[in-house]
């Protein structure tokens, strides 16, 4: 089973309906759940989505997206994660790297270039267009976390920690305007 922790995005529904439509079981919870609570539920593997949060906000460190974070990285839980939109913010910022307001806000489609495939990008093409939807970005990766894309405007569109299964997006896959947004998916959920 597919856990999808909803920190408020539009597109949450999108993620699950992908899973779906690769027939995978997925289920959608808020993002005030213990880590007690998302361990009881034994999922194969974890998605966080966007949302219109900052990591900065005080409410964000009591949010069970970071304690997840946290607990993958530090080996207590081993299930693979894909942060998406504001889950990359929260993967980068609470994993010791450095985010910011970008230099613009981003909305709607930005060109994405891949600089080194990974696991997550493998099969997608040098350059695509994703749908973009954010005001920070992560302007240094944390330590161990290799970037994989940029677009003009964003450092870091993509990146992974293979060792940890730690993988995550600036953009938005599991809309229809990302070319190649199942396949990168996929790429994850298929792990």
């Amino acid at each position: 089973m597919i856990l999808i922790i909803d920190n408020g995005s539009q597109y949450t529904h999108l993620i699950k309906r992908n899973c779906r439509d690769m027939d995978l079981e997925a289920e959608i919870i808020g993002s005030r759940i213990s880590l007690d609570e998302i361990i009881a539920k034994n999922p194969e593997k974890i998605i966080l989505s966007g949302g219109p949060s900052s990591v900065y906000a005080p409410e964000e460190q009591e949010k069970v997206g970071a304690k997840v974070v946290k607990a993958v990285f530090e080996g207590r839980i081993s299930i693979p994660l894909l942060g998406i939109c504001f889950g990359h913010q929260i993967i980068g910022h609470f994993l010791g790297g450095e985010v910011k307001k970008g230099k613009n806000a981003e909305y709607g489609i930005a060109k994405i270039i891949v600089d080194k495939e990974g696991v997550l990008l493998k099969g997608v093409p040098k350059e695509f267009n994703a749908w973009v939807s954010h005001f920070d970005e992560i302007v240094q990766a944390p330590p161990g976390f290799e970037v994989l894309a940029h677009s003009s405007t964003c450092k870091a569109e993509a990146m992974e920690n293979n060792e940890k299964r730690i993988y995550s997006v600036q953009f938005h896959p599991e809309v229809w305007h990302t070319e190649h947004g199942e396949l990168i998916l996929q790429n994850f959920l298929r792990l």
